[in-house]
């Protein structure tokens, strides 16, 4: 829904695409270039969302301001000559991810998700053992037992709980319980979680692992050394469930994230013996899981390609974006929900970002661009992955999306 008030346009029900929550209740304000975010939006989307009236900068080549087809002229003379491209960020929607792999495929290079090491904590567990994942709708409608392993996720899912564990669901009889292991509770997820039962348990630091392999054993019927925490009461509440779920954001693991995720997966592969359980694996910001899937229905790989020759292969070590700046000699920076500052590196960058971007040293190519849901449209994946969010367009601040820019570079190369 669109009205006029006060010589601007509100939009109601906008997708929010930063977090991959996928909130779809969002109120924007749109007065020229300026953009004001209202009802249904977190205090970090609102501040995603807000423009001032002021006109987006211009492209610059080395710090000088020049017309954007001289900018696309020069990223790709540098992308021309280049032998070992990086591609980084990849912040952008669907089409923007494909043209970026579209455009390293011609060049050579590796593409890496600035997000994507929460992803490959998951992957790591998913790949060895497998999992019983759920999704949002499945945790609102039917989990009466959740389950957060770790830090609270909400840190980085603000509307969480409103959005996946409110305090009725349509299958759900009674209240809702939400035990927090190993993690507390931030005062505005106490607020959102308003009508449930809340508990938290206590987990010495580095201990996540070990408490989960007892709670394992425990629903499995074994009785292991005791130890503290005691977990019996929630391994009891966990069998006597209807719908539980364990759910983590794999990001604010520890460096034991992958092992700590592989017993979380036990613990549920163990209920569903006699009862139904479920995983809720956290992950998705600036597109993540959108850009795992376009990588995977593109080339038959993950992120964290090598694209050479014709040839596409993966390499979640070598590839990752850590690893591939020190062999870098052009490094491609795509940025287009947020100004994410590119990592440190000494080779050349090509920078195709959100306008408000700052750099710890100017790019050698800038190109500012458009933000997907706001000033062009597009798609994005949600963090459970089974829903693709259509994104529509609010303003015209002559910005172009990444997908156009990327496309453009691609077509001055010889």
């Amino acid at each position: 829904m669109t009205e006029t008030t006060g010589g601007g346009l509100t939009h109601e029900d906008v997708v929010c695409p930063f977090c991959g929550l996928g909130c779809d209740d969002v109120k924007l304000t749109v007065k020229g270039d300026a953009v004001e975010a209202g009802e249904g939006v977190c205090g970090r989307a609102a501040a995603l969302f807000r423009r001032g009236p002021e006109p987006a900068p211009s492209a610059r080549v080395n710090g000088r301001e020049v017309p954007l087809e001289a900018a696309v002229a020069a990223a790709a003379e540098l992308l021309t000559t280049a032998l070992s491209p990086v591609y980084a960020g990849l912040g952008a929607d669907v089409d923007g991810v494909r043209s970026v792999i579209r455009l390293a495929a011609k060049t050579g290079g590796t593409v890496d998700h600035y997000a994507s090491d929460g992803l490959y904590k998951n992957l790591a567990s998913s790949q060895r053992k497998g999992w019983i994942a759920t999704t949002f709708a499945e945790v609102r409608n039917r989990c009466d037992l959740f389950v957060v392993v770790g830090p609270d996720p909400s840190k980085a899912f603000h509307q969480l709980y409103a959005r996946v564990t409110p305090k009725t669901g349509r299958f759900l009889d009674g209240a809702r319980k939400i035990v927090f292991l190993g993690g507390e509770p931030s005062a505005e997820a106490r607020a959102q979680l308003e009508g449930a039962i809340v508990e938290t348990i206590a987990v010495p630091e580095g201990g996540l692992v070990d408490a989960l392999s007892r709670l394992q054993a425990l629903v499995g019927g074994q009785t292991p050394p005791p130890a503290e925490p005691d977990l019996a009461p929630l391994a009891a509440a966990l069998k006597a469930s209807k719908y539980a779920v364990l759910a983590w954001s794999a990001s604010s693991l520890g460096e034991d994230g992958d092992l700590v995720i592989e017993r979380a997966v036990s613990v549920v592969a163990e209920l569903n013996v006699g009862t139904r359980a479920a995983c809720l694996p956290l992950s998705g910001k600036d597109n993540l899981t959108g850009a795992y899937h376009v990588s995977l229905w593109t080339t038959g790989f993950p992120l964290r390609l090598g694209l050479r020759g014709g040839v596409s292969s993966h390499d979640q070590s070598a590839y990752s974006t850590a690893n591939s700046l020190g062999d870098a000699d052009v490094v491609v920076w795509t940025s287009a929900f947020r100004p994410e500052k590119p990592p440190a590196a000494e080779a050349p960058l090509i920078a195709i970002a959100h306008p408000a971007t700052e750099f710890e040293r100017e790019p050698d190519v800038f190109i500012p661009v458009g933000q997907p849901g706001l000033d062009h449209a597009g798609l994005v994946f949600r963090a459970d992955s089974v829903v693709g969010l259509p994104l529509k367009k609010y303003r015209d601040a002559g910005l172009k999306s990444v997908a156009e820019i990327v496309t453009s570079i691609a077509e001055a190369q010889p």
